[in-house]
């Protein structure tokens, strides 16, 4: 749709492809082409009955509104029942069952106890770098720490920085590499990109709305800016009020403009746009505007008077107006003059719009990139309340796409086929649909119901006669029959004619097969909401079986996730985007100095730095039981392993990583058992040596022993000789005296006859006197004997007589 040329500014029109082909700056910024742009936007999203946004809405209100369990039954329903008369004589409840709301608020609910949280990597060079470096000085030092130490001792000076980590092995050394080889710069990016998300709500309250906008509508979306302040805001934005131009891809990458229609305060508007706070606009144009406001059309219509232009409170401040934030995306022209000075040859360069003439000296050098105009866009007052380049452009910090530009405005449709999905509601809407209509059917039999009955033959009656009661009344036969069950009648009447019987009972057996097939149509359509939904709504009922263990409840709930999960990835790729605005606002609020954040991070943190986020998803409670129930029982069945790991610092790793917890398990694991392979290998080198040592000592004691032995030998065969000797000589002095008519010794044999025989007589006068004692002692004992034997007699028998004399008498 094309609009006329501006009367103010003939080259503008309001061709929405003109717009994306001009790359000039300074014309898009002209205010009477956003207000061509404006008009365009409006025409695209309006009320048309057969628009895009117009039936997307009504599927999103419906969605809404079963999901809610506010929908219309009776509308939708008393046809089908032919109830849609005047006159009704069968009285239901045409309340909505809030089936779809049930499973809602189950998948929601299952939802929001995952705990998430934004990881940041540092990609510049220069902190991939710093952490190549801390790897290999970690690296170094675990393979030459003994020889550092060495050296730290002789020499006196420290060879290991204080702070550097040094790791017993490569499992731990890889083990830090995962976790801890950070750099403060992301430790303190992560901190703070976290901390804003987690303060404005979308870990919480805002999860919980976008969740829900994910199974209703299909549709999420979030508005990320900055203020003037340097703050970051980042609002949630209704499926509803969110538009958007085509787009094949499910986060809607490639379009060209985006926005969302907000309602905006009169004071808001007045603080950002009058002449009061430094905009265009007079309290009387503003004045004109919240006339457009809902709360105007009202029987007592305010009119302008000028006190309003220098009053504090007005009572048309709270009201609020229909505003459009848009943004469209361009290539524009980036050009600047290059001048070479003729004098020192520099270069100079000056930014601006292509001249008309060039200095033989300059040359223009044009260069494209993408910018994102902005514009804020009063509906119904047809009034343009911003335009022009956004003043906090998004622009990645990967290098690469350096020239790009991100939309504040963050979108993800699961499922887009031609800018449409199927959202919950609408995915079960059928079998729901059927579910309600069986259960009004039983409404409906059940009001209908006819009791039991009796069928009375009135001929019959005539002829029964119970006589009268105690009191003398007449006896009713049906009143008796009703309440003892009872009936007395004769078989024949007077004539001999049989009598039928008067009361017969009726049953109701339509209504309970009617019944019993209502609730197996219900049973059905509630087979078939478990089929197109993917998994079973009343799952945790089933999990309180007795029989079904743990095990097949998380089996059976991975199986539905497989299901319903990508209604819940919608919030995850949503968060992953948020994420990377906030990242790239949060350094340009610290970088042009800003004070909001600088309690987290300086300006050297984010100077040259270059960060990436990721959505990570934090361990659930069937995880960290498992690595929980796993490390107690190791604990428990060798209480030795408490000695290598810290459990309590285990378990708090687990909740933000279970993988790393289960690296740092094994690791300690392998530490233990290395420590208890090197123990018993000690402890066999020790018995070992005891054994060798003890083999040692066995053999010298037996070289002693043998030594000994043969020294004493030795002597004794000495010994031995030389009294032979001796008894040789003296066996030959006496023969050689026996044979001589002298009996006398040579000369030269008399010394040693000198020397032998005292050695052989002075032993023998010594035995023979000891002999001679001992006798003599022997003979004096035997003597003695006697004389003391008698002596002890006399004693015991003088003790006797003592005795009995002290005996009483």
């Amino acid at each position: 749709m094309e609009y006329p040329a501006s009367t103010t500014n003939p080259g503008i029109t309001s061709n929405y492809k003109d717009f994306l082909l001009t790359k000039d700056t300074k014309r898009k910024q002209d205010k009477e082409y956003g207000m061509q742009m404006a008009r365009y936007i409006q025409s695209t999203i309006g009320p048309s009955t057969n628009g895009y946004y117009f039936l997307r809405n009504e599927r999103f209100k419906q969605n809404i509104l079963w999901a809610s369990g506010k929908m219309n039954v009776y509308a939708k329903f008393a046809d089908q029942l032919q109830l849609n008369g005047k006159t009704n004589y069968v009285n239901i409840r045409w309340s909505a069952p809030l089936i779809i709301n049930r499973i809602e608020c189950g998948l929601v609910g299952r939802w929001m106890q995952r705990l998430e949280k934004i990881q940041v990597t540092a990609t510049d060079p220069l902190s991939v770098k710093d952490k190549q470096n801390q790897y290999e000085q970690a690296e170094f030092v675990l393979y030459n720490r003994k020889q550092l130490e060495q050296l730290q001792q002789e020499s006196g000076v420290p060879m290991i920085a204080p702070d550097q980590f040094v790791a017993e092995d490569k499992d731990e050394l890889e083990e830090w590499a995962i976790a801890g080889s950070k750099t403060p710069e992301e430790i303190k990016y992560e901190m703070g990109t976290n901390d804003i998300l987690e303060s404005q709500g979308w870990f919480d309250a805002l999860k919980d709305k976008c969740l829900r906008d994910s199974a209703q509508c299909g549709l999420v979306s979030a508005y990320v800016w900055m203020d003037e302040y340097g703050l970051i805001h980042i609002e949630w934005i209704k499926p509803l009020n969110a538009f958007y131009s085509y787009s094949e891809y499910d986060d809607f990458r490639d379009t060209a403009y985006r926005g969302f229609v907000k309602s905006m305060k009169v004071s808001e508007l007045r603080r950002k746009y009058s002449t009061q706070f430094g905009g265009d606009l007079t309290e009387e144009e503003i004045f004109k505007i919240a006339q457009t406001a809902k709360e105007y059309q009202r029987y007592d219509k305010l009119m302008w008077t000028n006190e309003w232009n220098l009053a504090y409170i007005r009572p048309y401040d709270e009201w609020n107006v229909e505003c459009i934030y848009f943004w469209l995306k361009s290539v524009d022209e980036d050009g600047m003059v290059v001048t070479k000075t003729k004098q020192n040859k520099s270069t100079l360069l000056h930014r601006s719009g292509r001249p008309i003439k060039l200095d033989e000296n300059q040359e223009y050098v044009e260069k494209d990139k993408w910018n994102l105009y902005k514009g804020v866009y009063v509906r119904e007052a047809n009034v343009l309340l911003e335009w022009g380049v956004d003043n906090n452009l998004i622009r990645p910090q990967d290098p690469k796409e350096s020239g790009n530009v991100e939309f504040p405005l963050r979108l993800y449709m699961y499922q887009n086929q031609d800018m449409r999905n199927v959202a919950l509601p609408e995915k079960i809407e059928e079998p729901v649909e059927q579910m309600i209509l069986a259960r009004l059917k039983i409404q409906q039999l059940v009001a209908k119901m006819k009791p039991i009955g009796s069928m009375i033959n009135i001929d019959a009656m005539q002829e029964v006669n119970l006589g009268l009661s105690v009191s003398g009344e007449v006896i009713s036969p049906k009143k008796y029959y009703d309440q003892t069950g009872d009936f007395y009648y004769r078989g024949r009447d007077a004539e001999g004619n049989p009598i039928p019987v008067p009361i017969q009972e009726l049953q109701n057996s339509g209504f309970v097969a009617q019944l019993t097939g209502l609730i197996q149509l219900y049973e059905y359509h509630y087979k078939v909401l478990k089929d197109e939904l993917g998994e079973d709504p009343a799952l945790i009922t089933q999990a309180v079986q007795p029989r079904v263990t743990s095990e097949n409840v998380q089996a059976s709930q991975q199986q539905a996730d497989y299901a319903t999960d990508y209604m819940y990835d919608a919030y995850r790729y949503l968060l992953e985007d948020i994420a990377k605005c906030v990242a790239c606002l949060l350094n340009n609020s610290v970088r042009f100095g800003a004070k909001a954040y600088r309690h987290i991070m300086q300006e050297q943190d984010v100077a040259d730095r270059q960060f990436s986020t990721k959505f990570k998803l934090l361990p659930d409670s069937f995880e960290i039981q498992k690595f929980e129930a796993m490390l107690n029982q190791q604990i428990a069945s060798n209480p030795e392993f408490g000695v290598y790991v810290d459990s309590f610092k285990l378990l708090r790793i687990a909740k933000e990583d279970v993988k790393l917890a289960e690296v740092m398990y094994r690791n300690a694991m392998k530490k233990m058992l290395r420590t208890q392979q090197q123990q018993k290998q000690q402890d066999v080198e020790n018995n070992a040596q005891a054994q060798q040592q003890s083999a040692q000592l066995a053999a010298q004691a037996q070289k002693q022993i043998q030594d000994e032995k043969l020294s004493a030998e030795k002597e004794l065969v000495a010994f031995k000789a030389q009294e032979d000797m001796k008894l040789e000589i003296i066996r030959g002095a006496f023969q050689i005296a026996a044979k001589s008519e002298n009996p006398q010794m040579p000369t030269w044999l008399t010394p040693i006859l000198n020397q032998l025989i005292p050695g052989i007589t002075i032993p023998l006068a010594q035995q023979n006197q000891m002999l001679v004692q001992g006798a003599m002692a022997q003979n004096a004992q035997q003597q003695q004997g006697p004389q003391e034997a008698m002596q002890e007699g006399e004693s015991q028998g003088q003790e006797m007589q003592e005795q009995q004399q002290m005996q009483p008498q």
